[in-house]
């Protein structure tokens, strides 16, 4: 391995080149002292001949933010809208593919998990980097020596009710962190396997996850991931989510149909018919249940009686939905990197934002902000205050 340079970018003085140097296990480089909370920073290295680059985020002083591989200016305003008549406001590149965005129940941050680069934080509604969640503790994988290592992603990410901790779903573990700090609060028991969906309780006592290949639900407790209950469906779980009380929980099946229980029982109170694919894209608003289909339907369910209420129209499939707090409205993020806005309950579509090029696998409502991110890596801020309102 042969060391470049690494760059601190915009600071007070101008950018520094800063050679590197092996350090035991460590590349290393010296200067003048930095000055501010953080400097963004590019570090160049070639390995085994070819070029490796990335863009970091360090911290100089105790306030500072750190992170690896974000965007280091942040939310950055479109020059063109591709002839939409919406456009996001600003977007931020992650350049590795983005699998989830959620974000706190106040709207004040937005987490965006991508490959192989963790969790990132970011304040709302400017786009600015808060802090990124710490890596957790290495598993050592039994193998032969110089076996490499796959890309790691998270496949779902849970808020708590309060904004305080969130929930990481990756890979088989399941992370639970402090939103303030970035700090690993705790590594929490979970199911074996592949973990899929999580969802956290409206009291924040307990969380409701799914594994691949797994044919139940299993609700744990939040501070230590024990098992509390399990939750059968068809085959293998899917998605999940609470109600808004917390005394119900969905559980989607693998065949596409969607077990609702009194989260005391262990039977379902109703099974709603199976729609096409998977049940993995499931949300509570109110007294409704919402289910995208791959089939690009929106389907809202009375959450007491089970009976469908409505349908959307059919397009590419839904990989996420979410929730206006209040509002009446869902957003929901489709394969073909399109996102429609609904009504509630009627699921009529009364706008849909065209700027994603290419598959939807991270959408959040954050107050009047939807914030949606592809696998391109590319994450968009949408201000929607106006459909917030009612005004279409």
């Amino acid at each position: 391995m042969q060391c470049a340079c690494c760059q601190g970018e915009k600071l007070t003085d101008g950018d520094r080149a800063l050679p590197l140097a092996v350090a035991g296990d460590a590349l290393e480089g010296s200067g003048p002292a930095l000055h501010g909370a953080e400097v963004t920073a590019r570090v160049a290295l070639s390995v085994g001949g070819k070029p490796v680059e990335m863009d970091f985020v360090l911290p100089v002083g105790a306030g500072g933010a750190g992170a690896a591989g974000v965007p280091v200016h942040g939310c950055v305003a479109l020059a063109g809208s591709r002839g939409a008549a919406r456009a996001p406001r600003c977007t931020l590149d992650f350049a590795h593919p983005v699998t989830v965005v959620a974000a706190t129940p106040d709207g004040a941050l937005a987490l965006v998990a991508a490959v192989d680069l963790g969790v990132s934080v970011w304040r709302l509604p400017a786009g600015q980097l808060a802090l990124a969640f710490a890596p957790p503790p290495p598993l050592v994988v039994p193998g032969p020596e110089g076996l490499q290592p796959h890309p790691e992603s998270a496949n779902d990410v849970a808020v708590r009710p309060d904004g305080s901790e969130a929930v990481v779903a990756r890979e088989g573990r399941l992370l639970r962190y402090s939103t303030r700090t970035g700090r690993l609060a705790r590594e929490l028991a979970a199911p074996r396997g592949v973990l899929r969906s999580v969802a956290w309780s409206p009291d924040g006592a307990s969380l409701l996850v799914t594994a691949f290949y797994d044919p139940s639900a299993h609700l744990v407790r939040a501070e230590d991931g024990r098992e509390l209950r399990r939750f059968p469906v068809e085959r293998e779980g899917a998605g999940v989510a609470f109600a808004t009380g917390g005394r119900q929980v969905a559980v989607g099946s693998e065949l596409g149909s969607v077990a609702l229980y009194p989260v005391d029982a262990d039977t379902p109170s109703h099974l709603l018919a199976a729609a096409p694919g998977p049940a993995s894209v499931l949300v509570f608003a109110g007294g409704r249940l919402l289910a995208g289909g791959t089939d690009g339907v929106l389907r809202v369910f009375d959450a007491e009686s089970g009976a469908l209420v409505a349908e959307g129209p059919p397009g590419t499939g839904i990989t996420r939905l979410a929730a206006a707090p209040g509002a009446g409205l869902v957003a929901s993020a489709h394969n073909d990197g399109s996102v429609r806005v609904s009504t509630l309950p009627n699921a009529t579509v009364v706008t849909t934002l065209a700027w994603h090029t290419h598959q939807l696998l991270g959408l959040a409502w954050a107050g009047s902000v939807l914030v949606s991110g592809d696998t391109a890596g590319h994450v968009a801020l949408w201000d929607v205050g106006d459909l917030v309102a009612g005004r279409f």
